[in-house]
């Protein structure tokens, strides 16, 4: 706005002001003389009235950007420093945000893929359960719903792909009908499943991934009415889905077929997905479908008791196991992203203040407060920019690596996904700015109060400003220490969980031990009587391999989380109540199982081959079973029924083995023998224990298995060890990357005491040099700098270990062996940031005993 345009407004303003006042009695002298004072100083204002003007000035907004950029150039240290810091905070959460932008917030690869709701069973007290239902409760939500629409249910499975040049085993899914249609995918060609197929006996079609059809048939155009044999059965290929398709999210199927019907309302097997209808609300289905669940529980009191169902996101639900790791891990780079804009805050206190001569000036000859404070924020939102660019950099470097680590832990194939993409870039130059604003608006707005008159005096030393920003600095020091010591109480908790875990005795060998999945569910080994004499010769044949020392199968490999737990009965003693049954995981292994993996007989005798099926039932039991069971008694020689209801006496006792993880306790656990019950699951493990390396006898031990059966696929070759160091993936990747962050926070808010004091020191010259001039000594200087140093120090760690107490008790889902409020850790890291205190404070320290008094003495 023009001068001569604001006097006119003013001028106008004040005319019509004294106006009403003369007319409420005033005489004309006396109304412009009120309407005057009412309006206050008007050259004031008007300054104030431009320089808010001056806010929408793209001319004066380029003039600071200009003289932002000179300053920066011009002051290469400050520049460097402000911007590697910043730089660090905001890469890490740049890395950080694009694991989770690719994880929890893009949208999945389906139309409008935010209706997309999964139904979940819950149990007895409203926690979710098992994810599956049977096929009767799937077609009574489908046909009662109001609120849903498409509602589809599907079931994974997997399948042997022969007729190749060599088998594959591959991941599959079963849907009803309009599953796609509820996903809103179309097939790139041919069709989807009809109501005529989704029937027993005519349910031999199947559609083929996109990855499938170029490694079978070449992408074929013509592939349609081909056949493709699965589990040694043929079936018809009716269409062929897009490359995008990746459903389920964390475990994509290759090949789709139809689900027919299954009258048993006590057979849950199924997953189920639906569409919120338009302008459905996911709460209001989420009523409607409670009421269902009642109503099925008061219909079917067998089937559903105690049993509901709630409503998910279709991304949540496949969420559940890394969104709680990845929140720890956003807030973690949020405190050291805090601690880096502390840091540069003080940096430009301490800039501000050696340039408070020119900016007293600048205010002297016209520049107002709101024209200083946009100067010195644009200049901070430039170190913000520049921070944020080089940060970029920095993500760029580290995203493969995060997510390599990632996927080291969590099975997704959406991190395939993960990319610094669009979203990333906004979210970057956001937290960018943000900072940088922050960083600057403390020292923009203390600088913009300067007292001109006694700034400019000749020799003044603006003790009372120091003072506040020195204050100011002293708290911002104070918060980078507390920040520092929650990151490294939640590190320190996570590592002594590492160290535990890591030296659990699982109660087997892992060295030199190979573990390969062999898929048995073709029509060969339908008849359970021909898996035993394939498996027989398979082991002779592998052992026969030099470098071999012995080898068995195995149902549930041991820390693969698989256990499959059912009923028995004990000779002699009475059936339990149903809501007290005993329940043993059960394994199915057989002769040199034990040897193999060194699991130790306690008493009795192993497997051998003379027990066949033929002969008395056998089973082996290990010592947590034997404890819970038979606490006072010998349990050789005691009989034992399952479900089949077939006894059969138990002849040894083993050692407890940690089936589901290092971190889960020894289960009662019974041993079947594959020569009497040989396998009515449709998989097992083979576990090969050799004298050297096992993975360079891959190729030989899968040979042996093919010259036995060349259509037995074998998949997930692996070792013992990688098992193991799967086991503790999480607590491993949580441990490390919490001791990344705690790191780069201790240095943070080392170099942050270590500047402060360091600027304490420089201001205080003079005090010093008459301190040492009067007579005082060494020790005397350095103790009362290292004094000041500690004094902060003890401060950010008593609110530090305030907010540690509160917040580590997220983290006890992560933990195992260790309390969130474990007094050792907490000691330890408070120990340690005392120590790191005293160091960064001792350096200044030491250069204020080297002041000349009487250099101090001349001092300005």
């Amino acid at each position: 706005m023009r001068d001569d345009d604001l006097d006119r407004e003013l001028r106008s303003h004040l005319e019509s002001e004294a106006e009403e006042l003369r007319e409420s009695g005033l005489s004309r002298e006396e109304a412009a003389y009120a309407a005057q004072r009412n309006l206050g100083n008007t050259t004031r204002l008007k300054e104030v009235v431009r320089d808010m003007a001056s806010w929408t000035s793209v001319e004066r907004l380029l003039q600071d950007l200009r003289y932002g950029c000179r300053l920066l150039v011009r002051t290469p240290g400050f520049s460097v420093i402000a911007i590697l810091t910043l730089a660090l905070g905001i890469g890490a959460n740049t890395a950080i945000f694009s694991v989770v932008n690719g994880l929890l917030l893009r949208p999945l690869p389906f139309h409008d893929a935010s209706a997309l709701v999964r139904l979940w069973p819950t149990g007895r007290n409203g926690k979710l359960t098992y994810s599956i239902t049977s096929f009767p409760n799937f077609t009574d939500w489908k046909a009662q719903s109001h609120t849903l629409e498409k509602v589809e249910a599907y079931v994974t499975r997997a399948f042997n792909i022969t007729g190749g040049d060599q088998p594959e085993h591959v991941s599959a899914l079963r849907t009803s009908g309009g599953f796609l249609q509820a996903l809103g995918v179309n097939p790139i060609l041919g069709r989807t499943f009809v109501d005529e197929e989704i029937q027993p006996g005519r349910d031999h079609v199947v559609l083929l991934s996109e990855g499938i059809w170029q490694r079978r048939f070449a992408r074929d155009p013509a592939v349609l009415g081909k056949t493709v044999k699965l589990n040694d059965e043929n079936y018809t290929v009716i269409g062929v889905l897009p490359e995008s398709f990746r459903f389920p999210p964390d475990s994509p199927a290759s090949i789709l077929l139809p689900q027919p019907a299954d009258p048993n309302r006590g057979h849950g097997f199924l997953n189920v997905v639906a569409r919120l209808k338009p302008g459905i609300r996911i709460e209001q289905a989420q009523a409607e479908m409670s009421t269902i669940a009642r109503q099925q529980e008061l219909q079917y009191p067998k089937q559903n008791k105690d049993t509901g169902v709630r409503l998910l996101s279709l991304r949540d639900s496949y969420a559940t196991s890394f969104r709680p790791a990845l929140l720890v891990f956003l807030l973690a780079v949020a405190f050291v992203l805090l601690i880096a804009c502390a840091n540069v805050a003080n940096l430009f206190l301490a800039r501000t203040a050696a340039r408070q001569r020119e900016l007293v000036v600048r205010a002297a000859m016209g520049a107002g407060r709101v024209r200083l404070i946009r100067q010195l924020l644009t200049e901070s939102a430039l170190v913000g920019l520049a921070g944020g660019a080089v940060g970029l950099l920095f993500a760029y470097a580290g995203v493969k690596g995060l997510v390599a680590l990632v996927g080291s832990t969590f099975s997704t194939h959406a991190l395939e996904t993960v990319s610094i993409d669009g979203y990333v870039l906004g979210f970057t130059l956001a937290v960018s700015l943000a900072v940088g604003i922050l960083s600057g608006i403390l020292p923009a707005f203390g600088t913009s109060r300067l007292d001109i008159n006694d700034t400019l005096k000749e020799g003044s030393r603006g003790l009372a400003g120091n003072r506040k920003r020195s204050r100011v600095r002293n708290i911002l020091v104070v918060a980078e220490i507390a920040l520092a010591l929650v990151l490294l109480v939640g590190a320190g908790l996570m590592l002594r969980t590492f160290v535990l875990l890591n030296s659990v005795d699982a109660g087997i060998h892992y060295d030199n031990v190979l573990v390969m999945n062999l898929g048995i569910n073709g029509k060969k080994f339908a008849e359970t009587q021909a898996r035993a004499p394939f498996v027989r010769s398979v082991l002779h044949r592998i052992e026969q391999i030099p470098g071999v020392e012995s080898s068995a199968v195995v149902t549930d490999t041991p820390l693969s989380g698989d256990n499959d737990a059912i009923g028995f009965s004990i000779e002699g003693r009475p059936d339990p109540a149903p809501d007290s049954k005993i329940e043993l995981n059960v394994n199915v292994v057989g002769p040199g199982y034990l040897k193999t993996l060194g699991i130790p007989l306690l008493k009795g005798r192993d497997f051998s081959d003379g027990d066949t099926l033929n002969s008395p039932l056998v089973v082996l039991i290990n010592q947590a079973a034997a404890r819970k069971l038979w606490p006072n008694v010998d349990p050789i020689g005691a009989r034992i029924s399952g479900d089949s209801k077939k006894w059969a006496t138990i002849e040894g006792i083993v050692g407890d083995v940690r089936q589901a993880s290092l971190g889960s306790e020894s289960v009662p656990e019974v041993y079947l023998s594959y020569l009497q019950d040989p396998f009515a699951w449709p998989y097992l493990t083979l576990l090969v224990h050799t004298a050297g390396d096992p993975v360079k006898l891959t190729a030989s031990i899968q040979g042996a298995v093919w010259s036995v059966e060349k259509d037995v696929p074998i998949s997930s070759v692996s070792t013992m060890e990688k098992i193991r160091s799967h086991s503790i993936a999480q607590p491993r990747l949580t441990a490390l990357l919490l001791s990344v962050f705690a790191s780069l926070a201790l240095v943070l808010a080392s170099v942050g005491i270590y500047g402060v004091m360091a600027y304490s020191v420089t201001q205080r010259t003079h005090e010093m040099g008459l301190r040492m001039a009067l007579g005082a000594r060494v020790g005397d200087v350095l103790s009362l700098v290292v004094r000041q140093g500690l004094w902060l120090a003890a401060l950010g760690i008593v609110i530090g270990l305030a907010g540690a107490f509160a917040l580590t008790r997220g983290l006890e889902r992560f933990l195992w062996g260790v309390k969130p409020t474990d007094p050792a850790t907490f000691v330890a890291v408070s120990l340690l940031l005392a120590g790191v205190a005293l160091a960064a404070s001792f350096i200044p320290a030491r250069r204020a005993t080297r002041v000349d008094p009487m250099v101090a003495l001349r001092y300005e």
